[in-house]
């Protein structure tokens, strides 16, 4: 009898962990390897975990608890197991709560989706037909026949079609031991992407010298699986969908898996439609409101090595992907790409080492790319791909400027007497307009004229926005909400409750008044509450079925409206000044993607669009170089600025941000957690000082902010720092690496 002696693995365990644990695998024989999923025993509950290899020998046997499960699927990739260390070092995260991420949903894992199979019983494989013993219907022998026909197990379903029998027929096959039931996990089924080849090949569209030169660059790192990072660098409406569209046929022609990441999932339903038109078959789309069953399905594709394009918002980076040929990041600059809560991280930059550690190219797409991504293609790191030229051979939009101090709106109106006279002419050729406001609801602030009292959020320290729609108060930090009165619950006085500001409700107020026969629609994520409504919405829109179209930065990017020529920006001041470091940037990239909405189609000189920005300030530098269309312009300028301060991307930047319930507890922490800091000469600590949200969501905040060159490994700073005194039970403290807000 051959003795099999136990081995010891290192597991690695969902929670906060960053250290593996030592279990028993009793049979020793059984092949298993580093990224193999198993259960646990872990305190008086199970866990899932994957190994991550041999035991460290430090705990004796005899205290091991032992291995419960090794689950039938496909183990992490090496690749996929690198990268949850790389992003757990990387942003001061637990290893442990990375890998929860990767193994979501665990129902994929430990309650596959399973199909009843049958075979014939073995013992009665060769002449079963004439044992008279079993007095074999002629239906019983049909299926018979068929299984002896069939190689391996057969589904229920094909068995009941194919012989027209019933399962109570079965279950007395299988009940007599004639047949075998058995369950088995299903993969999933795999899609068209070969059978629609032709199709594609039929509708390939005639890219501009610009596009097919960027195409070819890129086919080439597929092809030979060098993992270069590109930067998709076009103006709005230069065809940047179109271009990586060819690569991601050509990586599927290589047999690999493709990943696009897209910052908003509100930009999907267009972009789905695109898809479907040029490839034929749907890709496989990831997000949080998806069904369960088929978050499985997904998560086993990507594990399985199918072929398959998956695109979805920045968890879809999670997925355990073992054949990943390309990495497309849409809207590179877009700060919805950096997760705020619990692991915080970056997806843009963990998406670049996956793609490295994967032998995968890597294109990030941007009208407007972020400072970091420009610097790096000025230095050589990244690979520039220009695309200089709208595709449909349309000019870019004439752009004015309207100063607000000059062309004055009616009293108790936002709308400026030019734009209005540009609106009305844009109906009459009936063409469309869009009105841009990043503000959502009716108001921004609502307060009592008596008093002058602010109604703020009882759990932040944040105005209540007015959404006059639902004669409601709402905060949009923490969901608080309370019905709108016109009594001041401050002082007591009767009807002195006064909206200020506009907010895209209030916009749309206004046009009615104006223009009472125009058709409208507005689009925030308050309005449009639901996939179906937003795909409608927009579908009347590419019909010419609305006349003015009310928008928050939901509308900014990503949609091609053949008729808008119209573009106004109401309040081009917001976000142009403030104490956050990329307000700039940011204020620039988001007027530069609105004014691109407009005239994408007007191939004549004398038909391009228009836009009209509305300011107080129309000699501020980044107003000016949005009128110019002069973006590398202003860029060299914030760039030259963030050099002089040592400022990403020249320097590092990280944040620990301190909260809790109690205020006192937290400024005693804070005050002991100073202390212990360290003293680098290039590495210098701010703070603590209280959040500019200080009170958020019921709990008070404190941030320090850390500053360092370049060199400096932030990371051991923090670790090391933190280390040195325990954290209270009432005191959160979170690790922010490469911060994009401030807040």
């Amino acid at each position: 009898m051959i003795n099999i002696k136990p081995r010891e693995l290192a597991i690695l365990v969902i929670g906060p962990f960053n250290e593996p644990f030592d279990y028993l695998l009793e049979d020793s024989s059984h092949k298993i390897s580093n990224g193999q999923i198993v259960e646990v025993p872990f305190g008086r509950k199970q866990s899932v975990g994957i190994v991550v290899g041999e035991g460290s020998g430090k705990v004796p046997k005899e205290k091991l608890k032992k291995i419960n499960k090794i689950f039938e699927v496909s183990r992490l990739s090496d690749e996929c197991i690198e990268f949850i260390n790389f992003l757990a070092t990387w942003n001061c995260v637990f290893k442990g709560l990375v890998l929860k991420m990767i193994l979501s949903p665990i129902e994929a894992i430990t309650s596959p989706k399973t199909s009843k199979v049958y075979r014939l019983n073995f013992r009665y494989e060769k002449g079963v037909q004439n044992d008279n013993t079993l007095n074999l219907t002629p239906k019983k022998k049909l299926v018979i026949e068929f299984l002896l026909n069939s190689n391996s197990f057969s589904k229920g379903e094909n068995i009941i079609q194919a012989c027209n029998v019933s399962t109570a027929l079965l279950r007395d096959m299988v009940r007599k031991n004639i047949i075998d039931e058995e369950f088995i996990n299903e993969l999933p089924t795999p899609y068209l992407i070969d059978v629609q080849k032709t199709k594609y090949e039929n509708n390939k569209k005639l890219l501009n010298s610009h596009q097919s030169s960027a195409v070819e660059k890129v086919n080439d790192s597929i092809r030979v699986k060098r993992s270069d990072c590109f930067l998709l660098d076009g103006v709005p409406g230069s065809g940047k969908t179109e271009t990586y569209f060819e690569c991601v046929q050509t990586c599927l022609d290589e047999g690999k898996q493709v990943l696009i990441l897209l910052p908003e999932i509100s930009l999907t339903p267009d972009w789905e439609k695109r898809f479907y038109d040029k490839f034929y078959f749907r890709p496989l789309v990831w997000h949080s409101n998806i069904s369960k069953n088929k978050k499985k399905e997904i998560w086993l594709s990507a594990i399985t090595g199918s072929k398959c394009v998956i695109v979805g918002a920045r968890s879809a980076l999670m997925l355990p992907f073992s054949e990943l040929g390309l990495i497309i990041v849409d809207e590179e600059h877009e700060p919805a790409f950096k997760q705020e809560e619990t692991v915080r991280y970056n997806a843009r930059d963990m998406a670049i080492y996956r793609a490295t550690k994967s032998s995968a190219p890597i294109i990030l797409a941007s009208a407007t790319p972020s400072l970091e991504s420009y610097h790096n293609m000025k230095i050589g790191k990244y690979i520039h791909l220009n695309l200089p030229l709208r595709a449909t051979g349309a000019e870019l939009p004439e752009i004015k400027i309207l100063d607000l101090k000059t062309d004055i709106p009616d009293k108790g109106r936002w709308i400026s007497p030019s734009l209005l006279i540009e609106i009305k002419s844009n109906l009459l050729k009936k063409e469309q307009t869009l009105l841009f406001l990043n503000r959502r609801g009716y108001a921004p602030l609502t307060l009592c004229n008596a008093c002058g009292h602010k109604i703020k959020c009882v759990n932040c320290e944040t105005w209540l926005v007015e959404h006059k729609s639902r004669n409601l108060l709402i905060c949009h930090h923490c969901g608080f909400s309370k019905k709108i009165s016109n009594n001041c619950e401050f002082c007591g006085s009767e009807g002195q409750i006064k909206a200020c500001g506009p907010g895209v409700e209030r916009i749309e107020e206004e046009v009615k008044y104006f223009f009472p026969k125009a058709k409208l629609a507005v689009l925030s994520s308050d309005t449009m509450g639901s996939q179906n409504l937003l795909i409608d919405t927009i579908e009347k829109i590419k019909k010419n079925e609305i006349d003015i179209i009310i928008g928050t930065q939901m509308i900014a990017k990503g949609h091609d409206f053949p008729n808008l020529t119209l573009v106004g920006i109401l309040d081009g001041d917001v976000g142009l000044s403030g104490g956050d470091l990329r307000a700039a940037e940011r204020s620039f990239q988001i007027l530069q993607q609105v004014t691109g909405r407009s005239g994408r189609h007007a191939l004549n000189k004398k038909d391009r669009g228009k836009v009209f920005i509305q300011t107080f300030d129309s000699e501020n530098e980044i107003i000016k170089a949005i009128a110019k269309n002069n973006r590398d312009d202003f860029f060299e300028r914030e760039l030259n600025a963030r050099k002089n301060a040592q400022m990403p991307p020249y320097g590092r930047l990280a944040s620990i941000i301190l909260s809790s319930k109690q205020e006192k507890d937290l400024g005693n922490y804070a005050l002991e957690l100073l202390k212990f800091s360290p003293s680098f000469k290039n590495v210098k600590i701010f703070g603590p000082a209280p959040a500019p949200l200080y009170y958020l969501r019921g709990k008070y905040r404190k941030r320090f902010l850390i500053k360092s060159d370049k060199e400096v490994n932030i990371q051991n700073v923090l670790s090391n720092w933190i280390a040195k005194i325990k954290i209270p039970n009432n005191i959160k403290l979170a690790i922010d690496i490469d911060p994009i807000s401030f807040m």
